[in-house]
């Protein structure tokens, strides 16, 4: 790889502060991963092992892994001196035991050196394993208490006037996570959201004050639960909070490490943009910074990405660091580059109020002096008796007559989305392969393991007989499911979860009896219950009572990977937007273009307002379809949390087209309203 002179300006940089804002396509990895190499082979004295090199996913870090090894090995091998060679081959050997990991498990490391720990609102031990669903918990038992409560003391409860209980635990859940994953100061929103509740009529008043009071148990409670335990946002929040109280730890980390490298900076959350603040502090042993980020690639707001985060990171960078850039797209068509600058430009100047993007266009890799939007982009627009997923499998199959399917990648914003697809590629035969659609816990053979660990766990439940023959296991075979559950019987109080599923597989030969994508889902679960029972030593029972309360919550969790062996890797892809991330493929298809954005996202039940610090709800009679029950400053939270979401919309849209190496097929509606904000309209070029 050449490279170009903002390429080198960036490896070759001394500023102890840096924020490189990389484009999507511009080579930020092999940039980084240069400037690593050449930071080691300038400095005798640094090692590898004095380097946090911090990534978004676990898929990232294995690659970033993989291509410094291939790097230090190369620079091993045309070494001319003998102690140089001796120096990388050691580099080399330390590359494993280095600090190159997700900032959850950077957390974690920096939490173990911190030892057990007591805070009043920490408490961690190095002995505690991660748990996701403890707040769970914490609403069920708090609920259940709170309204014995309520009776006993014969006060009425205004929520359940509205809604049934199951309801409420629905928006407690969303509540509470909002506020964790954010990094709010609950006990601050819960305080002023408590405040602001003496503004609202009688009826939302009395919501509030219940909303708040609930809310705080939970809290409590969640933190009395985790005695041996610790969730994922604990991760970043204690490891902030603690090295803010420990100045010896502190002092430790700062230490130990000569240099932090974070890419993909644009998804920080407040808590890891405060930490890095911490630790690179700029006295004189604190290591140098190195972000590498891109605004218009911030994508994960609901997972607690925060652009204002980002933002006054590069204002405190650019004080007495150094901000760089890199904005040459090396993966597309130079048509194709210039295509999503004209999209993006086109947007930004409508200025509208609805939403913001933070326009830096890519340069092409090269100038071509024809450029040409027709031949890197081709619209399928259909009439509304047609059907996109048919179309599309229709024209697809006409180009894989003579191309290869490996080729072609559909991105889709919405899982649920894949279905149809995949119902219509299936018909028409046509070769695919999804990538973590995040509807594991809605597959078929998995609601089909929990009806029937419910029967081998309570045989005598006539429900749990009949469900049980329905499954893709027994497939209504009464002699089989008797000579399973007389074969399993006298192993169940052996058997962990794990075990008991390994014997259900191989007693109805399900890896030949399956479809491979339900096989390895299958095969996923089954590891599921073994890390439970690793970490936590469930009995079937509470396996059950889990898995059917994923089922019930529809969890996001991605089906397993499988690679179709007789395709010869050969297959069209899909996948989310998100997913994505990363990715590169020569042909991208974006379906179902004309949707409108998700009006639950728009305007759910309950938010934040961020400029009140408030929690405000919008509240449906569950027994009284179409009246609704509004918090004061609702619309006005509605309005703040429109523009973000619009705005991330934006960026969702400018990550998918920027995947494309060669070519853009846009779908969407024949008769789609102007009016309407939707990608199709964004998308259309005057």
């Amino acid at each position: 790889m050449n490279l170009t002179k903002e390429q080198q300006a960036v490896i070759d940089a001394n500023s102890r502060k840096i924020l490189v804002k990389a484009g999507a396509g511009t080579g930020k990895t092999e940039v980084l991963i240069r400037r690593i190499v050449r930071l080691i082979e300038e400095d005798p004295s640094l090692s590898i092992t004095q380097m946090a090199i911090i990534t978004f996913t676990n898929k990232a870090t294995e690659e970033l892994q993989a291509r410094l090894k291939n790097r230090l090995y190369a620079k091993w091998s045309s070494c001319s001196s003998e102690s140089e060679r001796k120096r990388f081959r050691y580099e080399l050997e330390l590359l494993n035991s280095s600090q190159i990991s997700t900032i959850h498990k950077f957390c974690k490391n920096i939490l173990n050196e911190a030892g057990p720990y007591y805070l009043d609102d920490v408490l961690f031990n190095p002995n505690f394993h991660i748990k996701n669903d403890s707040h769970k918990q914490a609403i069920t038992e708090v609920i259940e208490v709170w309204i014995q409560e309520k009776r006993a003391n014969n006060e009425p409860v205004e929520h359940l006037n509205i809604m049934p209980v199951h309801k409420l635990k629905d928006i407690l859940s969303t509540s509470y996570e909002l506020l964790r994953t954010k990094g709010l100061d609950i006990e601050t929103v819960l305080t002023r959201t408590k405040r602001y509740s003496s503004l609202e009529e009688r009826t939302t008043r009395r919501l509030k004050i219940e909303l708040v009071e609930l809310l705080k148990r939970i809290h409590e409670h969640n933190y009395l639960l985790k005695y041996n335990s610790l969730d994922v946002d604990d991760l970043l929040e204690y490891c902030y909070k603690i090295l803010k109280n420990d100045y010896g730890l502190l002092r430790k980390i700062q230490q130990k490490y000569r240099y932090i490298f974070i890419d993909e900076f644009q998804d920080t959350s407040l808590y890891q943009a405060e930490m890095v603040k911490l630790i690179c502090d700029g006295s004189d042993d604190a290591p140098a910074l190195f972000l590498v980020g891109d605004l218009k690639q911030s994508i994960y707001e609901f997972r607690g990405a925060d652009i204002d985060s980002y933002s006054k990171i590069e204002e405190w960078i650019a004080k007495d660091g150094m901000v760089l850039t890199l904005s040459t797209n090396w993966r597309s068509n130079p048509s194709l580059v210039m295509f999503v600058n004209t999209v993006f430009d086109r947007i930004k100047k409508k200025e509208s109020s609805n939403y913001t993007f933070y326009q830096e266009p890519l340069k092409p890799k090269e100038e071509e002096a024809h450029i040409s939007f027709s031949e890197i982009s081709e619209w399928i627009l259909c009439n509304p008796t047609e059907s996109q997923e048919k179309k599309v499998a229709e024209w697809l199959k006409k180009k894989l007559s003579n191309d290869d399917p490996s080729r072609y990648c559909l991105l889709f914003r919405k899982n649920f989305e894949i279905k149809a697809f995949e119902k219509e590629f299936t018909k028409q035969k046509i070769p695919f392969k999804v990538i973590g659609s995040g509807d594991f816990y809605n597959c078929r053979e998995i609601i089909d393991a929990l009806k029937l660990l419910q029967y081998l766990y309570m045989p005598t439940m006539s429900k749990y007989a009949f469900e049980a023959l329905g499954t893709i296991f027994i497939n209504y075979d009464h002699n089989k499911l008797d000579e399973l559950y007389k074969n399993i019987k006298p192993l169940i109080p052996k058997f962990t979860p794990a075990q008991i599923l390994d014997y259900i597989y191989k007693f109805t030969l399900a890896h030949k009896a399956y479809p491979k994508q339900a096989y390895a889902n299958l095969v996923k679960l089954k590891q599921l219950a073994r890390d439970l029972g690793f970490n936590e030593h469930i009995t079937l029972g509470q396996f059950i009572q889990w898995l059917s309360a994923m089922i019930q919550a529809k969890k996001d969790e991605p089906q397993a990977d499988v690679l179709d062996a007789d395709s010869d890797d050969r297959y069209v892809t899909m996948m989310t937007i998100h997913k994505a991330k990363g990715l590169e493929f020569p042909i991208v298809i974006l379906p179902n273009l004309d949707q409108s954005i998700s009006q639950r996202a728009l305007n759910p039940e309950i938010l934040y307002h961020r400029h009140q610090m408030t929690l405000e709800f919008c509240y449906e009679k569950y027994y009284s379809t179409g009246t609704k029950i509004v918090s004061k400053n609702y619309e006005e939270a509605v309005n703040l949390n429109q523009y973000s979401i619009y705005s991330e919309e934006l960026r969702v849209l400018y990550v998918a087209l920027t995947r494309a190496k060669e070519k853009l097929v846009l779908v969407g509606s024949a008769n789609c309203p102007k009016s309407k904000i939707c990608y199709q309209n964004w998308l259309k070029i005057d």
